[in-house]
């Protein structure tokens, strides 16, 4: 049987593909901003690797902190 492409079909892989690029991103700034706290720096290409795999967690915190930075609080 030969299956036709629905309009449906791609949503999953485009799902996918906007998440691992927010990752990329979004989780490559949230590292770099947790570690600069500390007084850390790294390249940017370890930022991205590390962010890849803890964005889900690093991007709250960093969002948070950055809140808590404009206040006057951190």
């Amino acid at each position: 049987m030969i299956k036709k492409s629905g309009s449906g079909e791609g949503i999953g892989c485009f799902v996918l593909i906007i998440v691992v690029a927010i990752n990329l991103t979004i989780g490559a700034w949230s590292v770099n901003q947790i570690l600069s706290w500390f007084g850390k720096d790294i390249p940017i290409i370890a930022d991205i690797i590390i962010g890849l795999f803890v964005g889900e967690v690093s991007i709250p915190v960093a969002i948070i902190g950055w809140i808590l930075k404009i206040c006057g609080v951190f």
